[in-house]
């Protein structure tokens, strides 16, 4: 004879209960695969991942990448797309009921409000847990590359799944303090103009604002060495994980969560909050700040030297893996020089400016460039490597090997030294803008960028000081046709005029006949340009 047990109704209900904690989890689950599939997520992802997968696979991404720069660089990027993601579709998760109306439904379930609060807070961790790995992953294939330098803030890469939990945390709080589905990509395009506007610095008070959003924009002028760099990451991101906190507590209690625990966590949540924030602004350090001055003062102090035959490359101790690519430029550069001038003893340095510098009239006109020229070459004295070519800290565009390339080449032909700066007239003009662009095939694409984009003559660029060396289009005409023709027919022409052609007196036409190429007549003379002796 069998027997049927018959529970009595509500006794699992009775249970379930007296212990919510298995239906959130359940609640957070379900709710998790649904923020996955979002079309929102999807299309966040997809915005943040695809401009990085099409620069791998085009061929187009930087080879010589600076770790401790791209461990932030995409930070605001991540706020926009996988942070706003996670703001939009955990705040249209929760108004999902209100949206279909079926509200009243939900009374007749057995988890209260703030559990169910609780499970669509818990249901944003595994977007962020995969905003996590896949931030790591990009970082680990960049520092896999060989001219990859410095190494990975981990505070830096920690924002970025905290940004997706601040912003889905604020999106359940949005939720459940306005039934409406507006005020998510309101407050997500607000935090965006906040973000901007904490860059300018001629609004008032903007210097405070930048560290008290989820991303703040503040970058230096350049990539620093490590010594130099002194962002607050590790403040930045405690300061993130005590709104987390605030949010939380707000979310929860506005649906009627109550209890000492979580005043106590709010509480704690906003002292961090205060604490690490207020933290951001302290000064930097002695050691950064020594740091600083000497990278410009006396940076042989703080770099490696390596000599490749007759050249020496001195690099800060981290970027030293970019003197094979330096290399291979100046070996463009020389291979179509006279042997006797390819000979010569030549220098390349390294060399950074700073904010504060740039603050004391650093970059304000030819006077200052030429002060800052002069202090190079004590310093290049000093270390025995006279007269420098300067290069900076970026390095793999085309704008940066043809900068380089152009102040290589004006240091072969002029022999000038550090700080070159103004217009380079008659045949000097045409040899170093061919002798720029032969040296290698990402130094020719950058010149025809370069030149497409400039109007009255071609720069080659000096991050590191703001100064420059022009060459006019009348020149620049002549060498992009020469750029047209087999590099070892010009190089013989070139090698056998070489004393005319790199004569600072030699006009322009001369060029013409030496090469046969057209000339374009000379502008009106009060339209030419000041020539460098």
């Amino acid at each position: 004879m069998s027997t049927t047990v018959i529970e009595r109704p509500g006794s699992a209900t009775a249970a379930q209960a007296a212990d919510p904690r298995g239906a959130m989890l359940a609640l957070a689950r379900v709710e998790a695969r649904r923020l996955l599939r979002h079309p929102v997520t999807i299309v966040g992802l997809l915005l943040f991942l695809a401009p990085m997968v099409y620069e791998w696979v085009s061929g187009g991404a930087n080879r010589y990448p600076v770790l401790h720069d791209e461990d932030w660089s995409k930070q605001f990027i991540g706020m926009l797309t996988l942070g706003g993601a996670a703001l939009v579709a955990a705040n249209l998760a929760v108004l999902r009921a209100h949206r279909h109306r079926t509200t009243a439904q939900y009374a007749v379930l057995v988890l209260p409000d703030p559990w169910r609060t609780g499970g669509f807070l818990l249901s944003v961790v595994p977007f962020a847990g995969i905003v996590a790995v896949l931030v790591a992953l990009r970082v680990g294939l960049l520092a896999l590359l060989p001219g990859a330098v410095g190494r990975p803030n981990p505070y830096e890469l920690a924002v970025f799944p905290a940004i997706v939990l601040l912003l889905g945390a604020l999106g359940v709080l949005l939720a459940r303090v306005a039934r409406t589905t507006v005020v998510a990509p309101l407050v997500l395009l607000g935090l965006v103009v906040a973000t901007f506007a904490g860059v300018l610095r001629t609004v008032p008070g903007t210097q405070y604002l930048r560290w008290l959003l989820p991303v703040s924009l503040e970058e230096p002028l350049m990539p620093y060495p490590l010594e130099m760099v002194a962002r607050p990451a590790g403040r930045h991101l405690v300061y993130i994980v005590g709104l987390l906190v605030v949010l939380v507590v707000a979310a929860l209690a506005v649906t009627g969560a109550r209890g000492r625990r979580l005043t106590l966590a709010g509480a704690a949540g906003l002292a961090v909050a205060v604490l690490a924030g207020s933290a951001q602004y302290l000064p930097v350090s002695d050691a950064v700040e020594k740091a600083r001055v000497d990278a410009v003062e006396r940076p042989a102090g703080m770099q490696t030297c390596r000599t490749v035959d007759q050249v020496t490359y001195c690099a800060f101790d981290e970027f030293v893996p970019w003197i094979d690519g330096w290399d291979s430029v100046v070996r463009g550069v020389l291979r179509a020089v006279p042997e006797e001038e390819a000979r010569k003893p030549l220098a390349v340095r390294q060399r950074v400016s700073t904010d504060d510098t740039r603050a004391n009239g650093f970059v304000s006109g030819p006077e200052d460039r030429a002060v800052v020229a002069e202090a190079w070459r004590r310093i290049d004295d000093a270390a025995g490597t006279p007269n420098a070519v300067t290069t900076g800290t970026h390095w793999g565009e085309g704008e940066d090997e043809i900068g380089f390339a152009g102040r290589v080449a004006f240091e072969v032909v002029a022999r000038k030294g550090p700080g070159a700066d103004g217009v380079i007239c008659g045949t000097r003009g045409i040899l170093v803008g061919w002798l720029a662009g032969q040296a290698t095939p990402l130094a020719a694409a950058g010149l025809r960028e370069v030149d497409a984009n400039s109007w009255g003559g071609v720069s080659f660029f000096d991050r590191s000081s703001n100064a420059f060396i022009t060459v006019d289009d009348r020149e620049m005409a002549v060498a992009l046709a020469l750029l047209k023709r087999p590099a070892a027919e010009v190089a013989e022409t070139v090698k056998r005029s070489w004393a005319e052609l790199s004569a600072a007196d030699t006009p322009t036409e001369r060029a013409g006949e030496i090469f046969g190429v057209p000339v374009l007549p000379p502008p009106p003379v009060q339209e030419r340009s000041t020539c460098m002796p």
